[in-house]
């Protein structure tokens, strides 16, 4: 029950971090990058957001997994 209350938790925390980034990334969308600093910077959250994504997919299939495996009763 506490790894479950832990997977949940992570899993609001990384949905907090994807609208942030996702909501920064539109705020700048509009803007042209004149360097390739602030180019760089957009790549990396692109990518940020990406491996937040998976992670995200991850938790979800593992907290999917533990209600499955406790609805299974051992005979």
């Amino acid at each position: 029950m506490l790894n479950r209350f832990n997977d949940a938790q992570e899993l609001e925390q990384v949905n907090m971090f994807i609208r942030a980034i996702a909501a920064d990334m539109a705020e700048t969308e509009g803007r042209s990058f004149a360097n390739s600093s602030d180019d760089s910077i957009a790549i990396e959250m692109e990518e940020a957001l990406y491996e937040l994504r998976v992670r995200k997919l991850l938790i979800s299939a593992l907290i999917d997994a533990e209600k499955l495996s406790d609805g299974v009763t051992a005979h």
